[in-house]
């Protein structure tokens, strides 16, 4: 089944890059689930939850937002890898495993323009440039937050490149650190997506996530830096929707389900 949702995958990818290009796909060969297919057969969810992704065998993988084991999640990969994609996609699927309103994301990001769409999601979604000043104001009313543990909304936290945060004053990367050290446990999950190259010059950073996802990294030096543990299967990744992470003593491949234009 594994190898058959992998060949599936494949094709998709084929199809969509025949679609941008003018070309049609043949007719019946939507081999991949959408979102909202692949959310079907996941069945009932507790709230509270976000979809990392579809393991080989079709399952989902989950982070449980009550748990702040995980703790903030770092997303790398080469250029083309999918990191931003990965990040839509989690914002995509919290819309349909959680009822409306029930989660707020902050995302920073160099590009805004590419978010807009999202801000009239049922989650509330704000969208801040990571250039300007507000970007930091947005860090220092989370990292105020963190000293008041009744709070009970999650918040999501996505900074669409960390390398931003080396652009903001002394304030914004100290409140940065004490949401990266402290947040979880008061329900505000960072998720950060790197380029695997600048990911290596920024190691005292890298040291907050225990969690790492990554997409494709064909570099066999950057890989080897970027993983702790040997046999990351990263050269093998798919670019543009296919991610690994460690999970137990294992390297677990998963999935981004396509999304609806």
């Amino acid at each position: 089944m594994a190898e058959n949702y992998e060949y599936a995958l494949m094709l998709r990818a084929l199809y969509e890059v025949q679609e941008e290009i003018g070309l049609s796909s043949p007719l019946g060969m939507e081999v991949l689930p959408r979102l909202g297919e692949a959310l079907e057969k996941i069945g009932t969810i507790p709230g509270n939850a976000l979809l990392l992704g579809i393991a080989s065998d079709g399952l989902p993988l989950l982070l449980h937002l009550n748990n702040p084991r995980p703790g903030p999640i770092l997303i790398t990969g080469e250029s083309g890898s999918g990191k931003t994609a990965f990040l839509k996609a989690l914002v995509r699927a919290a819309t349909q495993l959680n009822a409306p309103g029930s989660l707020r994301f902050a995302i920073l990001t160099d590009y805004p323009e590419e978010w807009q769409h999202f801000i009239h999601l049922e989650q509330r979604v704000g969208v801040w440039p990571a250039y300007e000043s507000a970007a930091g104001e947005v860090l220092s009313e989370l990292s105020r937050r963190t000293m008041r543990r009744q709070e009970t909304e999650p918040i999501i936290l996505l900074m669409d490149g960390l390398d931003a945060i080396l652009h903001m004053g002394p304030a914004a990367q100290n409140d940065f650190r004490t949401l990266l050290a402290h947040g979880a446990p008061s329900l505000i999950w960072s998720f950060v997506a790197i380029n695997s190259e600048w990911a290596l010059k920024m190691p005292a950073w890298l040291d907050f996530f225990r969690t790492r996802i990554y997409g494709r990294i064909t570099n066999p030096r950057t890989a080897a830096e970027l993983t702790p543990i040997p046999g990351a299967p990263l050269t093998q990744l798919q670019p543009g929707f296919q991610f690994c992470l460690r999970q137990k003593s294992a390297w677990l491949k998963v999935f981004l389900p396509a999304m609806t234009r």
